[in-house]
């Protein structure tokens, strides 16, 4: 694979993003996954970051190629765009630690959400950034993969603001979330370099405000108002096969049975893409 071909990268399926069911322990999470028909999952720093048992624990059980990310790492910025270096070089040793303690090959980076901040002011000081990660990541056999959010407070918050990023910084892939592709009301993907696309994260999203959506609104993919498929009409056309991940934040999944969130969350789905998933349902 070449720097700028980011789709492809381990498995195609249909993984389970922590966030979905974060009060659940990875260990949990892995065989959750496993028995509700997931390739995969990806991790959350939010867990293991604070618990180094649950880290030994997951290690313990994941099987090869079984957690595609370490979700992940923020690049900060100063109130003038310039880059947070010294928070940055902090946050990222025990992420990449993790990263190889579970077999992960790529960690992700989002931007801050910082009001007032521009994107011609934040580009310089996230290019930075991504470079600094891309290059500690890579000496570790670990990949960056760079995730826009459509916050209204977010200074790169649309399709084509992360391509014009990305287009600075060799090596780095991007994440594509459609709550946040529904959040900026960008609408089309136009500029955005979807050949460098790694992961598409799947939700769904209530009838109000787009720009004033927050993770904590989301809905399982089907339930909600988000052109689900008209966004993937578009990264179809464009080649994109997968992989894919069902990443809602919302609290009020937290407090059911995950099994049961994982598969309505899979069928929701797989009633707009076909049967993704690639391990077997128990």
């Amino acid at each position: 694979m070449t720097d700028h071909q980011g789709h492809g990268r381990g498995s195609r399926g249909l993984h389970l993003n922590g966030a979905t069911i974060m009060t659940t322990s990875t260990p949990r999470h892995l065989e959750i996954a496993r028995r509700t028909g997931y390739a995969g999952i990806e991790a959350r720093a939010e867990r293991l970051l604070i618990d180094p048992d649950e880290v030994r624990a997951a290690a313990a059980v994941v099987r090869a190629g079984e957690v595609w990310s370490l979700n992940g790492v923020r690049i900060g910025l100063l109130a003038d765009g310039r880059l947070d270096r010294a928070v940055l070089e902090a946050d990222l040793p025990p992420r990449l630690d993790t990263c190889r303690a579970l077999g992960a090959p790529y960690l992700l980076a989002v931007p801050p959400r910082q009001a007032g901040l521009t994107v011609d002011a934040a580009m310089p000081g996230l290019g930075e950034g991504l470079q600094l990660a891309r290059d500690r990541a890579a000496a570790q056999g670990i990949r960056i993969a760079f995730e826009f959010l459509g916050f209204w407070d977010c200074p790169v918050r649309t399709p084509a603001a992360a391509g014009w990023l990305i287009a600075e910084v060799e090596g780095v892939d991007l994440v594509l979330d459609s709550c946040h592709w529904h959040a900026s009301q960008a609408g089309s993907l136009d500029g955005f370099p979807v050949e460098r696309l790694a992961m598409v994260h799947l939700n769904d999203a209530p009838a109000m405000d787009p720009p004033r959506i927050e993770d904590a609104d989301r809905l399982l993919p089907g339930e909600g108002v988000i052109a689900l498929p008209e966004l993937l009409s578009a990264l179809t056309a464009a080649g994109y096969t997968g992989p894919w991940s069902l990443e809602t934040f919302n609290p009020s999944h937290w407090s059911d049975d995950p099994a049961a969130v994982a598969r309505r969350g899979r069928a929701g789905i797989e009633r707009l893409l076909g049967p993704v998933a690639d391990g077997p349902e128990g």
